[in-house]
């Protein structure tokens, strides 16, 4: 029998996992549950007809994007419009676009309309407030606590507990591993050998996913300081550079049209437009569209940015994402397992819900050894 004495780094590292799971545990909690319901929130949508479908349309020419924007205009007179989304693969034949309050630069307010490519006619008069819906509801919760901006730095510190304790698990599950067979579950011995067993089991075959989603987590928790970062270094090149005369917001001398056929004539072969953010926006100039624009396959994630003139038409700049914000990007697919299909999202989800049983079963044997721990102080009182 080994008598001898743990070392101090195995004590600090006990230490470290104990704590900053037992920390963790509620809000890590939530995060298992809501991101089990995000994994799934395209399908969740469409069930619920959050997004609207142009059956039968879609194969039909698309008319104008300035036809859709002037009719999102018509019905809503006190908006402008800040950004069009178009998305054929997973919403073919539907236009997305974003408005806000006409003096508003900013997304905070915004809010979701919908029109058919094929006849830009609104899909519904009626504007949706994505928070409003369940996977917005869940995400905003998930990503941000309620707190805006600053409940993803929340997040980022509860990834990073997490992420100590599962560094710190590994260190103290090395000499577990020297003195049981790794999957040998001891049962008839009680109840918390056996869990313990379970515990360091499952642990072992989804570390490698939870550490994955932990450092995605953590990197996403920095999503709105690093987008904000890139706005006021890259887009104040542009601003110095520029004519500072703006223009009219809601209707830019050049239209979104222009903007979009100036974007891909700049982009590399093959490449499509995935956005179009308007002049005046946190996310553009007073005088430049920023549009998005992005490949296929890995290229999907790694967007560019073009920067078109509303005045001219001409493309002021096409411009990578820089390294921190590639990682964040490359962060969210990963994170929520979205980019697979079905089988990876009911991976993802086993994985989930597994890290949610050792993360109960971690608590409870926690509380079962302190429980026992004063049951035997109890006894010892008792006989003296």
């Amino acid at each position: 029998m080994d008598t001898r004495k743990p070392s101090r780094w195995f004590r600090l590292n006990l230490w470290l996992h104990r704590w900053t799971s037992l920390v963790a545990t509620l809000p890590f909690l939530v995060l298992c549950l809501t991101g089990t319901v995000l994994i799934f929130h395209e399908e969740i949508d469409a069930a619920m007809g959050v997004v609207p479908t142009a059956e039968g349309l879609e194969a039909a020419p698309h008319r104008p994007l300035a036809e859709s924007v002037d009719n999102i205009l018509a019905v809503s007179p006190g908006e402008r419009v800040l950004s069009l989304g178009i998305d054929p693969k997973d919403h073919p034949g539907v236009l997305l676009l974003v408005t806000a309050a006409a003096t508003d630069d900013n997304f905070d307010n915004a809010k979701l309309r919908f029109t058919r490519l094929a006849d830009a006619r609104p899909t519904d008069e009626h504007a949706l407030d994505a928070d409003k819906t369940l996977t917005g509801f869940l995400l905003e919760l998930h990503a941000q606590w309620f707190l805006g901006p600053m409940g993803e730095l929340v997040g980022a510190l509860i990834a990073l507990l997490v992420l100590l304790s599962l560094l710190s698990g590994l260190v103290v599950y090395a000499p577990y591993v020297k003195r049981v067979v790794f999957g040998v579950l001891r049962r008839g011995r009680g109840p918390r050998l056996l869990q313990l067993d379970l515990h360091n089991f499952i642990g072992a075959i989804v570390l490698g996913w939870a550490l994955a989603v932990t450092i995605t987590g953590f990197l996403l928790g920095f999503g709105s300081i690093a987008t904000g970062l890139w706005a006021q270094t890259e887009l104040a090149e542009v601003r110095r550079l520029s004519d500072a005369r703006a223009v009219d917001r809601r209707h830019p001398p050049l239209d979104a049209d222009g903007a979009y056929r100036a974007a891909l004539a700049a982009a590399p072969r093959g490449w499509h437009v995935n956005s179009v953010i308007f002049p005046g926006t946190d996310f553009s100039t007073d005088r430049h569209y920023t549009v998005l624009i992005n490949g296929d396959g890995l290229d999907e994630r790694l967007f560019r940015v073009a920067l078109v003139d509303a005045v001219d038409g001409s493309v002021s700049a096409v411009k990578e994402l820089p390294l921190y914000m590639k990682a964040i990007v490359f962060s969210q697919p990963l994170h929520f397992g979205d980019y697979g299909g079905l089988p990876l999202k009911l991976l993802w989800t086993a994985c989930t819900w597994l890290t949610l049983f050792i993360t109960g079963n971690g608590a409870w044997l926690w509380w079962n050894r302190r429980r026992g721990r004063r049951g035997a102080k109890a006894a010892a009182e008792a006989r003296a």
